[in-house]
């Protein structure tokens, strides 16, 4: 079962839904919660080859758009992450979306990766996989409201430890971690 505005706000009043770090309730939408852009992009340096069971370390240069705005060029694809945090009980799934208004620009805030469970002990940011498929040259700044998060009640809880090859730096943009065994990502 999806959660309406009005449980989103009860669970967040009663803890099952934590949101951090300065969040304000008129970002409560009415099947979700609106997301901002955090204030590090990962850029990918251009010209490296890569196998997806690769076990090496990508290069990116880092960007901080609080200071300044970025122009994300058509075809171009950035690593970025959500300004707030997240954290739920464990029987409550998050789905990160996009806005439709972002989305009519051309851009995407995700390419699969939209789902964040209830196994993390501490509220961390959603990466977000960020590409402008339109024509339009995209100004990306900080706090820029990028995406969604919509919520979903699992008829059990998850039970499961965190399986995850990534750290739980709470605020930080993660890039893939390919320092690990095939068939063990998360």
């Amino acid at each position: 079962m999806f959660l309406s505005h009005q449980t989103i706000e009860k669970y967040i009043d009663e803890g099952k839904i934590v949101v951090g770090p300065d969040f304000d309730r008129k970002n409560i939408r009415p099947v979700g919660l609106r997301m901002h852009l955090g204030k590090t992009l990962l850029i990918p340096e251009p010209g490296q080859t890569i196998g997806i069971t690769d076990q090496v370390e990508l290069k990116y240069k880092e960007v901080d758009i609080s200071k300044e705005e970025f122009i994300l060029e058509p075809g171009e694809f950035v690593l970025g992450s959500t300004f707030e945090t997240i954290k739920t009980d464990p029987n409550i799934l998050v789905i990160l979306d996009g806005r439709s208004t972002v989305a009519r620009l051309g851009l995407t805030t995700h390419v699969t990766a939209s789902i964040i469970d209830g196994t993390f002990e501490v509220p961390h940011s959603a990466t977000l996989e960020i590409k402008n498929v339109g024509n339009f040259r995209i100004k990306l700044k900080f706090k820029d409201p990028i995406a969604m998060m919509i919520f979903a009640e699992l008829k059990d809880p998850v039970t499961q430890k965190l399986q995850s090859q990534y750290g739980l730096e709470p605020d930080k943009v993660t890039p893939p971690n390919l320092n690990f065994k095939t068939g063990e990502d998360s």
